[in-house]
């Protein structure tokens, strides 16, 4: 059993116009739905600066605890959540929660629900030590996949994943992935090889066709 403790070290965001600060904030407990993950590993996107920085039009919480791509192992469970259980290794993806129940949902567009909480954003995120997220919402992550590896493709991935599958392409087919070798792009590559689709990759410079191919 995981010995939790009553604080933690996080990065915060204080306000857009000074730096973030690495702070001891507390250990919060999870609600019925929740479960709290002690994080291992988490990615840094880029958006996490603009979020920072306050360049979104609609304004994140503040104080806030960035960050949305995070791995690591649940050691508390709230009262409602029976599909987990201590010690499962779990992924933080910025879509913390979804109404599950409006239209957009129903269809399976959680990402434009009106009332989503995103991690990182409306609520704390993954650059802290324990991070609390909706049960309904985390990606279980199989043993034999390293959370360390996992981690970066808990946003970068599921963008292209959730691009190529709108596609509706299927295996066999050709597709084309503009900016192959970039952050997004060559993860792009790697699914749509593994979905059996025939890749032309559109890039510039050696290093990139290195990459791509």
């Amino acid at each position: 059993m995981c010995q939790i403790p009553k604080t933690q070290k996080a990065t915060v965001v204080e306000s857009h116009e000074k730096p973030i600060e690495i702070k001891s904030i507390s250990v919060h407990t999870p609600g019925p739905d929740d479960v709290l993950v002690k994080i291992e590993y988490t990615g840094v996107c880029h958006s996490d600066l603009h979020i920072a920085e306050g360049d979104f039009p609609i304004p994140p919480k503040l104080p806030l605890v960035n960050g949305h791509e995070g791995t690591g192992k649940v050691v508390a469970l709230g009262s409602n959540v029976k599909d987990l259980k201590i010690g499962d290794s779990v992924g933080v993806v910025c879509l913390y929660s979804a109404c599950m129940s409006c239209e957009y949902c129903i269809q399976g567009r959680e990402t434009v629900c009106p009332k989503q909480e995103l991690a990182g954003y409306s609520v704390d995120g993954t650059f802290q030590e324990y991070c609390v997220a909706r049960a309904s919402h985390l990606a279980c992550i199989p043993d034999n996949l390293p959370l360390a590896d996992a981690a970066p493709i808990l946003c970068a991935g599921i963008t292209v994943y959730k691009g190529l599958k709108e596609t509706e392409v299927r295996s066999g087919q050709f597709v084309t992935i503009v900016g192959a070798g970039g952050g997004l792009g060559h993860l792009a590559v790697q699914y749509a090889k593994a979905m059996g689709l025939k890749v032309i990759a559109l890039d510039t410079g050696d290093e990139k066709r290195k990459l791509c191919v």
